[in-house]
């Protein structure tokens, strides 16, 4: 350990630093799920329980608007309240667009893919009714949100193909299927949404679940789930953010492997909002301690490229700034 990560540390526990992991208090989190064709009718209950499950704990446990979850589904009507509609490729496009058109340019994106994949490279798709949705498709669709935070979730077998076509710099990627060859059905998907479900996933036990905790979560039950039945395990979930081509299955959290994805959330800020609610003086000071873990993070990244006095030269201000400013949150939210 070098003399300045010593020094943190002390510094760390002498202003009792606690990490935040926020995103912009002015953003609002908008969620699209699609559900596929399930071929059978035990696969087309699975997939709209799925949905469904994940659409009711965003809103309930984690504060998203109803109005800012739109389901569609391989059925033409339903009584769930985020139902939009039949998962046309029409019907899906319209809704993506039409939140591009509204959308913030701090807010976050979420689209979600539950069914059955199929397809190659850039053919790689979900099978829904009519044409089908492609990578390519998606491509274009994600390219609608140049500044926003988006997640590109896609929870359908044979969907690691469409990473390096998806991909972008604020972006985070996450596919059930390492390869367009793992076919199988993917269990991932379950445990994905259990994350997000049930209590488990938060790691951090900061009373939010991020995407990296959800993709940890759910990588390690899919892991289980094979061997406890003594099954070779035939899909491998991956995770790529901040414009990597390629996953990883075991992402670990830093800039280019999960670093976004750390700090993505999808409860709208509301545990943030609700701090910053007292004191108007939070909503900034959140933004800079974010902005800084961000800073540090991409030195992180570059040390292997620094001289070791350069690189401790450069990160001991970072560390202390980001300490004092979370000194600063805990005395004013009453924590010190």
């Amino acid at each position: 350990m070098t003399f300045t990560a010593r020094r943190y540390q002390l510094l760390l526990t002498a202003l009792g630093f606690v990490s935040f992991a926020v995103c912009d208090l002015r953003a609002q989190t908008r969620v699209v799920i699609v559900t596929g064709l399930g071929g059978e009718p035990a696969y087309s209950t699975q997939f709209s329980a799925e949905a469904q499950s994940l659409a009711g704990a965003l809103n309930t446990r984690f504060g998203v608007p109803v109005a800012n979850i739109r389901w569609f589904s391989e059925d033409s009507l339903s009584p769930s309240p985020f139902f939009k509609g039949q998962s046309t490729k029409g019907n899906v496009e319209k809704a993506i667009l039409g939140i591009a058109a509204i959308a913030e340019p701090a807010s976050q994106f979420v689209l979600v893919l539950i069914g059955h994949g199929a397809g190659e490279g850039p053919e790689t798709r979900i099978s829904i009714r009519g044409p089908d949705l492609d990578a390519n498709d998606f491509a274009r669709l994600l390219a609608a949100f140049p500044t926003q935070r988006v997640a590109f979730i896609n929870l359908t077998s044979a969907s690691g193909d469409m990473i390096p076509l998806v991909s972008g710099a604020n972006r985070v990627v996450i596919t059930a299927a390492k390869t367009a060859f793992e076919r199988n059905e993917s269990h991932f998907a379950q445990y994905f949404v259990e994350a997000f479900v049930k209590d488990g996933a938060d790691a951090d036990k900061d009373g939010r679940v991020s995407l990296l905790e959800a993709f940890r979560y759910a990588a390690l039950e899919t892991k289980r789930f094979y061997d406890k039945g003594s099954l070779l395990q035939t899909e491998h979930a991956q995770l790529a953010d901040g414009g990597a081509k390629v996953g990883s299955g075991e992402p670990t959290g830093r800039v280019g492997d999960g670093a976004i994805a750390r700090r993505f959330f999808m409860d709208d800020g509301r545990s943030t909002t609700l701090a910053a609610g007292s004191d108007p003086r939070l909503s900034g000071l959140y933004a800079e301690e974010f902005t800084l873990q961000e800073q540090v993070d991409q030195l992180r990244a570059r040390k292997g490229q620094m001289a070791a006095g350069a690189y401790d030269a450069a990160l001991e201000p970072l560390l202390i700034s980001l300490a004092r400013k979370a000194h600063e949150i805990r005395v004013i939210e009453g924590r010190q």
